[in-house]
């Protein structure tokens, strides 16, 4: 049988995503509780906050996710990456302004309702603010060191990064294939920055161009140690499990932190995508659900945080069970995200923002 990670198939994993963004940072710590008492039943609180401190991988899934889909676009527009300077700026502009236009609607209305409920984030002065307020739409704020509306939106930073980096990939990949892999563990284990968000997580990007060019989540699906499927089964769950959970274990531990987070932050985003492809994807009902949820990750990042942290903190927190709260949160927000594509279709904001970007790029096609 023939296997394809779909585009649906990646929208099931970014719902696995969210699930995973959500428990990080609504249980992950007591402080993040906000001095409110909840119960983890079935689990203990010391359980619950273990399992959701491994959660922040999700970062390294959404990571591995955009420069997977950006390899993929890549190699479908030119089939061997054989391209020019200009024809990677374009790639490259292009990308962005599609991140800075999907950012634009959330970016004005949570700025217009923490404002209109009396927080006001940006606090530094007149031209510090706009400063701030600029490099927010523009998607650098952490790049720049100025103040975000929401300390989440650093991410919105790193994703720029793996736009502008991934042609410089895709070439070092063309060149020494998997070998680039090894090019960026040993640097980023013990040159890069350490616990630094905008670099702990860039070993996905070599990854996700080797496995998006070789197609391994297909083959790897598709390979069969015994021939009879349930035993198959069987032994791939606990192939992958297994290794998951000693990673997890180990990413939970001060010593693994240490001497392995780079390592980890790569291998661990990687395990679950091929877990969810392998085990969730096919099993009728939920993947539909994920997919749903995986088609708003997006506006679901964007806005989660002030959901549970600044706009509704006291009523998020006062359902006094876990599940209450993540399911409060998730539904608050995608109700946020609906709201947020009707406004997309009535303003024509697609087409508008389509037009702009085709005449950048033509602009850069004749002047560059």
């Amino acid at each position: 049988m023939n296997y394809k990670f779909t585009k649906n198939d990646t929208l099931t994993v970014k719902g696995v995503a969210i699930f995973f963004l959500l428990c990080y940072h609504c249980f992950s710590s007591v402080d993040r509780l906000y001095g409110a008492t909840v119960s983890f039943w079935p689990l203990s609180q010391e359980a619950a906050m273990a399992i959701s401190r491994c959660m922040i991988q999700c970062v390294g899934m959404f990571a591995f996710l955009s420069v997977y889909g950006l390899t993929l676009s890549l190699k479908k527009q030119y089939e061997d990456y054989e391209f020019t300077g200009k024809q990677a700026a374009g790639f490259v502009v292009k990308r962005y302004l599609h991140l800075v236009f999907t950012f634009l609607i959330p970016y004005f209305f949570c700025f217009f309702v923490t404002y209109g409920l009396g927080y006001h984030r940006y606090n530094n002065g007149t031209w510090a603010n706009i400063f701030s307020m600029i490099t927010d739409i523009l998607c650098v704020g952490r790049l720049t060191g100025s103040r975000m509306l929401i300390p989440t939106w650093w991410y919105l930073s790193l994703e720029v990064m793996l736009i502008v980096f991934l042609p410089f990939a895709v070439r070092f990949y063309k060149k020494y294939s998997w070998l680039t892999v090894l090019m960026v563990l040993v640097p980023g284990c013990f040159l890069i920055e350490k616990h630094s968000p905008l670099t702990m997580y860039l070993f996905t990007v070599p990854l996700a161009v080797c496995f998006a060019d070789q197609h391994v989540f297909e083959r790897l699906k598709a390979y069969k140690f015994v021939e009879n499927k349930v035993l198959n089964k069987i032994l791939k769950f606990l192939l992958s499990t297994v290794p998951l959970l000693v990673m997890c274990r180990l990413f939970d531990s001060t010593w693994g932190i240490e001497h392995f987070e780079f390592l980890l932050n790569g291998l661990i985003p990687v395990f679950v995508i091929y877990w969810v492809y392998e085990f969730i994807v096919d099993i009728p009902g939920l993947h539909q659900c994920l997919e749903f949820i995986g088609k708003h990750s997006g506006d679901i990042f964007y806005t989660h945080t002030f959901v549970r942290g600044l706009w509704w903190t006291d009523i998020t927190y006062s359902f006094g069970q876990a599940w209450k709260i993540f399911l409060f949160v998730l539904l608050v927000s995608i109700a946020i995200s609906v709201f947020y594509d009707v406004l997309r279709k009535l303003l024509r904001f697609n087409q508008i923002t389509g037009r702009f970007t085709g005449f950048v790029l033509n602009w850069i096609e004749k002047t560059i």
